[in-house]
Order: C-alpha cells, then structure tokens, then sequence
C-alpha cells in the first residue's frame, strides 16, 4: 500500500472507521500488555509508526490515541498562567456496582463491567462539580493527553456559537461571503447556522467501505507528509474544501459529515484573525483553569483539523463539561457568554435530525456541533469515535468525561452500554444526593409569593466550603449558610453596594431580609427549591 492509501486508511479510522473482527477483551489488548513502543528502541515488531496502515486499527489504537504528539505536527493550546480550577474529591463508592440494563437486553451489568465493556481509558463523573468516580487504564493517566476525535467539532462549534452570541459572526451570513474561496464550493450559499447544525446538502461521503468515497480525498488533502510523486489534488484542508460540491438543498435534513467542521474553522480564522487553536486558548482554555494545555493535529501548511484533531486530558475535559454546565461561569466571571450556552441546551430541530435515521437516538437533535438527547433531564454531550464523550446533565447537576479505544469506531457500538449507564447514575446521583443544594446557581422565581421582575435573575448558590453567593438583582450577594439535613440558617446576607432603579431595590431588599430568617428547604421531584421560614414565607427557585 503506498503511503497516501496508508494515511487514508488511518484517517478513516480516525474519523470514523470500523473494527476488527472477534477482538481482544480490554484487558488483553491493554497497550502495557501487548508491550507497544516499550524499550530503547522497542523491537521492531512492537513500533507503531505514523506511516503504518494499522496505527490507528485496533489494538494499535489503543496506544496511538495517547500518543498523537509523537507521531504527526501538531499546534499548542496554551493553558495561560491561571491556576488549575481544582476539582475536589467527594468519591462515591457505590458507583462502580450501580446496575443497568443496556439497551436491548435483559441482563443488568455494572458501571465497573461497563468501563471494561467500552474499553474505557479513563472516566471522570462530577457532581456538584466535585469529583465522585475516577478511573483510569491502558495508555491513559491523570495528566495524559489524548485525542477527543470527533468531540473537537463540539469545541469548534462552541466557539461559533460564542462569537455569533457576541454579534461577531452573522449566523445567516453566507460562508462564500465570509470565505470568497468558498464561493463556488457547495459551502457558498450555506449559511453559517447551517454549518452549525450541518443542515449542509453536499456530495460528500464518508461511506469508509467505498474505495471511491470522498472521505478519502478529505484524508489525502489534510495529511501532512509528502504526496507520491504525481499528486495533483488539493494539498490542505483550505484546498480541499474548495472542491467540494453541493448535492441538493442546505436546510432540508441533517446529515453528520466533518468537512461542515472544516469549513466552520475557516469560517472562525477568517472572522476573528487567528488559527483556530490560538482562538480556543485565547477565548477558552487559558480561562477554563486547566491543568495542561492541550493540542490540535495539523495539515502540512499548519492548519488546525477542526474536526477531530483535539486532544487533552481528561479532568480538563470535565472542566470544560463543568463550566458549560454552569452556564459559562467561573468563580463569579462570566467566561463565555451565557447566551452561547442556552443555544447549545436548547438543541436544534429534532425533525431534520431524524432523517439522518439513528435508531439509538430517538428524540435527539444536533445543534452548535453538539448532540441534545431531549431527555427529561436537559442532557447535552460532545461524542467522537471510538467512545469518546462528554455527557453534561443539568437536571442531575453531572458531567461525565470518557475518553476510549473501543475496536469499533462507531458510537452505536458501546451506545447501548453507555447511554443507560449515565442516566442510571444520574437518578442514583439525584436520588442518594446527601447535599441537593450544591452545585449550579438557582434561579429564584418567587420571593414571599410576589414573583420576580422580568429579566432580573436574582439567583443564589451555595458552595461546598460554606460560602453562599448569586444576584440579589443587581447586587452581589455575599454570606454564609450552615445546612445539616434538610434545615438551613442564612447569616448574615449582605450584598454589594452598587445603586439600583426603586423596583429592583425594593426587590432585593425582600430577598435579602427573607434569607436570614430562612430555616429548611426541599427540593420537589421536578427538580424545584423550596426555602422556608418559620411565618411559612418562601422563597422558589430553579435550576
């Protein structure tokens, strides 16, 4: 095979090709066991080069996806000089035997039986954002980075939804206005919500099966190393997504296809000035607090693979999980804008994503390059091949990280062990949680049955160490409570003291008087927060 085919071969397992037959069990295809890349050199057998058509086959891949830096040219995003958020430790040891029936069956399996089912590298669950399951395996540990596949279209996506919120990107302007190279491809009359939610009509396949599919081109285009002698296609991914050509109309039906990716971060590049890793850190991850910086894989010209080159660890992923769980919010700042935030949770139209026929996805929708399950929880997720996710629940107040080497690339392989394994552990976080109060800020509704004024989110939360803080209505509040059970005492609840139009003051005086005299709470089944005084005046919030 030449060296073109071979590559192609390896981006197609990247991006989303299928497994072996009758594969090793997770255990015996740890790459500790099978001894990969291990000695000074390793023998010949045991090396894994970028060139080899089988670096990104199983069980191969279970080494490669650790180690994308030492292979292929890649491009830095820097962490900045912030301090790591710390992420404490509240473990739950009852997690690991939580059953579930996977979808489909009728025999119950544990979460613990489930991480090996899946070839899990490692999984992170926080809750309340403080960690309650960690685990890790084969090439994966703390501070490994490892390749999110196809979850970077998320964090592509992010980044549009945030600079459309921000009013610097027009999300119906066409893309061949914004990228005149564009025109005359299939993206130039596309708008850029259609690239968000890849409503996209173009002749591109990504059928790995089909020798002739575009995919491979896609492959040839984006690899860094030399052409063969004769080459004549296009040689970037800018060059690449000029070829592709429309087939029927944008906006009909949603159909998954990574070069709507590609052309989103020509789309952000051109509209911000800056590659798109030197984007994400700027706008994202020097501001996540996390603990390493992370990287893209690049084309030979350095352009950043916008669909499936991210790679990180695996708390940092859980960070970004975290602060989109909180609506973009960190320590009191406002990180990302709130408004980028409620577009993803929203998710898009569940009839267009239905013609794209996932039968383990009923109800689902695609939007902002992120995945919405429509579930009765809100929950929103990132997901690449080969297991990778990135699973946030805003009812259960959870987000699960996972990155994997599962020998089949595509998801509805380990969906059925997977899908019902986060919503059992949601109703059990929910149901066993000893601190219902913690986490998120709530958003108060009622003050002493006179309602709230319309667009002023006064809101409160309460933080592990004591410390309770939210938005009286334009001020600050600034306290402490103590709660054991279901009681609670408020004291004292100060706030800033900035001046306020009559209406909101006098709002937030009623709130502010009312806290302190405060003396249980309950959270309904529906998720709502009561809080009592002993008069029986309440105060109602949601999350």
């Amino acid at each position: 095979m030449q060296p073109i085919a071979n590559l192609a071969l390896a981006a197609a397992a990247l991006l989303g090709a299928g497994a072996t037959a009758a594969p090793l069990s997770a255990s015996a295809s740890d790459p500790r066991a099978l001894a990969w890349m291990q000695g000074f050199p390793p023998p010949p057998a045991k090396i894994i080069r970028f060139t080899d058509a089988d670096y990104f086959g199983f069980p191969k891949l279970r080494w490669t996806v650790c180690h994308f830096r030492e292979l292929m040219p890649t491009a830095a995003i820097e962490r900045g000089s912030e301090a790591a958020r710390d992420l404490p430790r509240a473990l739950d040891a009852g997690i690991g035997a939580l059953r579930f029936t996977p979808l489909g069956g009728t025999q119950t399996m544990s979460w613990d039986e489930a991480f090996d089912a899946n070839y899990s590298d490692g999984l992170v669950v926080l809750h309340h954002g403080r960690i309650v399951y960690e685990r890790y395996a084969g090439c994966l540990g703390e501070r490994t980075l490892h390749g999110a596949m196809s979850m970077t279209k998320s964090i592509t996506g992010l980044l549009g939804e945030m600079l459309v919120a921000e009013g610097a990107l027009d999300e119906n302007a066409r893309v061949g206005r914004l990228v005149p190279e564009l025109k005359e491809s299939a993206f130039g009359d596309a708008t850029v919500r259609q690239l968000l939610d890849m409503s996209t009509g173009l002749a591109y396949s990504e059928d790995y099966a089909d020798p002739e599919a575009e995919v491979w081109q896609h492959a040839q285009a984006g690899s860094p190393l030399p052409k063969p002698e004769g080459y004549r296609g296009p040689r970037s991914y800018f060059e690449y997504l000029q070829t592709v050509r429309k087939q029927g109309e944008h906006g009909q039906a949603f159909a998954y296809k990574t070069v709507n990716t590609d052309a989103l971060g020509w789309v952000l590049a051109r509209t911000s000035g800056k590659p798109l890793h030197e984007l994400l850190a700027e706008r994202v991850w020097s501001r996540l607090g996390a603990e390493r910086e992370a990287f893209f894989t690049v084309d030979s010209i350095g352009t950043p693979f916008a669909g499936g080159g991210f790679n990180a660890t695996l708390r940092d992923m859980a960070r970004l999980g975290q602060l989109l769980l909180d609506e973009g919010e960190l320590e009191g700042r406002q990180l990302l804008p709130r408004e980028a935030i409620a577009r993803l949770r929203r998710g898009g139209d569940t009839a267009l994503f239905a013609k794209a026929g996932y039968a383990l996805l009923p109800g689902w929708s695609y939007s902002g390059m992120w995945w919405h399950s429509h579930d009765a929880h809100g929950s929103f997720s990132a997901r690449g091949v080969h297991g990778q996710t990135l699973w946030i629940d805003p009812r259960a107040d959870m987000v699960v990280a996972r990155f994997a080497s599962h020998p089949v690339a595509a998801n509805a392989a380990n969906d059925p062990t997977s899908l019902p394994a986060w919503r059992a552990l949601a109703e059990h976080l929910i149901a066993t949680d000893p601190q219902p109060l913690l986490g998120r800020e709530w958003i108060v509704e009622d003050i002493a049955g006179r309602g709230v004024i319309d667009d002023t989110r006064p809101s409160l939360r309460f933080h592990a160490d004591g410390r309770l803080s939210g938005n009286a209505s334009c001020n600050r509040i600034l306290g402490r409570y103590e709660s054991q059970a279901r009681t609670l005492r408020v004291r004292p609840a100060g706030s800033t003291m900035m001046a306020c139009p009559p209406a909101l003051m006098e709002q937030e005086d009623r709130l502010l008087k009312l806290l302190p005299r405060i003396q249980r709470y309950e959270v309904t089944a529906d998720g709502t927060l009561r809080l009592h005084t002993a008069a029986g005046e309440t105060i109602t919030a949601r999350r």
